[in-house]
């Protein structure tokens, strides 16, 4: 992990993108990922061993577009149900706010549906200030990240560069993403284990608790 501090890295961004999942809330806190698991794996020949719901829609893609599609569309649902039930991620919209009150821009940038996405940032009144919101492409469960194009696509049409931007995820292929596209990260370890993984991945940052990002934001 490089030796800078999360204010200097916050100094320096123009644009912070927060992954989802995690960061922000816990997507599927009340309709367990699980469950979600199960029901999608119905449409494969075969049970996979995974809990992921991603998982499923990625195992799906090996069986043709009608397959990943059926998968797609209620993963969507799946998500849409779960979003009514995500439980906010302490700091997380906190965040948010205060780095769309320094003057940065503040964007999303996830492998959920964009579709959930919106419905949770426009329930809790954030929506109409955060800009890019990126969520995975519709049935093309191989461009999600660490697949680096979600993130040049969140920067089309802005003023930013990846070099100018901060972001902040909680899984190693968010740190992979920003790697690829040369972009500083910051791993949110939400769960044990993940503080050295990030650190061995080469995150620019780690932290345990999204205040921190709050509290680097005010005291800028």
């Amino acid at each position: 992990m490089a030796d800078v501090s999360l204010r200097e890295l916050v100094d320096r961004a123009r644009l912070v993108l927060f992954d989802f999942d995690g960061p922000v809330c816990d997507v599927f806190a009340g309709v367990p990922a699980p469950k979600v698991a199960r029901w999608l794996e119905r449409h494969l020949p075969s049970k996979v061993d995974t809990d992921d719901p991603l998982a499923i829609l990625q195992e799906a893609a090996k069986y043709g577009s009608d397959m990943v599609e059926a998968v797609e569309d209620d993963l969507i649902m799946a998500e849409l149900k779960a979003v009514d039930k995500a439980v906010a991620t302490p700091g997380g919209l906190e965040s948010i706010t205060a780095t769309i009150a320094s003057g940065r821009g503040a964007g999303i940038l996830s492998n959920n549906s964009s579709q959930a996405i919106v419905r949770y940032l426009k329930d809790t009144g954030c929506l109409i200030k955060i800009t890019p919101v990126m969520g995975r492409k519709y049935a093309r469960p191989d461009l999600m990240k660490p697949n680096p194009y979600p993130f040049h696509a969140a920067l089309i049409g802005t003023e930013w560069d990846a070099s100018e931007t901060l972001f902040i995820g909680d899984s190693l292929s968010d740190i992979e993403v920003a790697h690829a596209v040369g972009a500083p990260v910051v791993g949110y370890a939400n769960k044990s284990g993940k503080a050295d993984t990030f650190a061995s991945a080469g995150a620019s940052f780690v932290i345990e608790d999204m205040t921190e990002v709050t509290a680097a934001i005010v005291n800028d």
